[in-house]
């Protein structure tokens, strides 16, 4: 089962990379910068989310305000930032995603690359559990059913002693510290996903840490340009004594959190554990067998063509 999608993974990325040789070349080619871009993208939102929080009120009565503040007095420049800070993001989770099926379609996990394997799954969480709490800071709709989901998962967990869903559910539960503690972990976790990304490419000869000049620029142009086009926005402020019926996800993000409506808590922490579990466990699984080439009998045949070509 394993090799099937491996084969038919692999034959897809050759099937695309060809043309985008041809289209770019190979030293601007997408498919070949995955890592350096994701680094890139990473610096995009550091330097978006410092500028954001020059005008950040971390207070939990003034957070929604000072978003909006921002997203639509300063839109030209504040808000454009938002917005870079929202779609950087997601071409992160696209970089990783691409890049660790493009690792295993060719099977570059096993050996000496087994160490860049295994760092590679720690980046997955730090990256989603930045994300996730960097919507916890808008306050609006979208991070009010964030809130509940996420705490109803950690619930679901033998972790805490009280159940902490309940403090999204009533008002006057939420205090400021709170959101400080919010800042503190959007602002920390970044860090640690630097530290790890750098452990990543450690054992790696040539690490490409920076894509070409020319890749770059053209990113951050259709980034800017996406960003003016469609602009990130809020859902309206959280309202803590009526649940979250209709928002708008972000399937970059936040693809699992439907899921827990019709899986349960308990299956969607069960597909994640198997998950890593599997993807932890490929260096050590034995390779797939090729098929031995098929034997020709040549001994009653007259030299035919065919025959002769094999």
């Amino acid at each position: 089962m394993i090799g099937a999608v491996r084969s038919v993974l692999r034959h897809g990325f050759e099937l695309i990379e060809r043309p985008f040789d041809r289209l770019f070349g190979p030293a601007l080619n997408p498919l070949a910068q995955l890592g350096a871009l994701g680094f890139f993208f990473f610096w995009i939102v550091s330097v978006s989310g410092i500028y954001l929080f020059i005008f950040f009120d971390t207070g939990i009565e003034r957070a929604y305000e000072s978003v909006e503040y921002i997203t639509k007095n300063h839109w030209y420049h504040a808000g454009v930032m938002r917005s870079l800070h929202r779609y950087a993001s997601d071409l992160m989770v696209v970089m990783l995603v691409v890049h660790l099926l493009r690792e295993f379609s060719f099977d570059h996990y096993r050996g000496v690359r087994w160490f860049s394997w295994l760092t590679g799954l720690p980046i997955i969480w730090l990256l989603y559990t930045s994300g996730i709490t960097g919507y916890w800071l808008v306050w609006d709709k979208l991070a009010h059913y964030v809130a509940l989901v996420t705490s109803e998962l950690l619930d679901w967990l033998p972790i805490f002693g009280e159940p902490i869903a309940r403090n999204f559910i009533a008002t006057g539960t939420l205090t400021s510290r709170f959101f400080t503690l919010m800042v503190f972990m959007h602002v920390a976790i970044p860090r640690f996903l630097l530290f790890v990304m750098w452990i990543h490419i450690l054992r790696i000869s040539r690490p490409k840490m920076n894509p070409p000049r020319f890749l770059a620029a053209m990113s951050l142009v259709i980034l800017v340009g996406v960003s003016l086009w469609k602009p990130a926005l809020s859902q309206g402020h959280v309202d803590l004594t009526r649940a979250p019926v209709q928002v708008g996800l972000d399937w970059f993000y936040l693809p699992l959190y439907p899921l827990t409506d019709y899986w349960g808590k308990g299956a969607v922490w069960a597909f994640l554990g198997t998950f890593f579990l599997m993807v932890g466990l490929l260096p050590w699984l034995p390779p797939m067998r090729r098929a031995k080439p098929a034997q020709v009998d040549l001994t009653h045949c007259n030299g035919c063509a065919r025959c002769a070509e094999d």
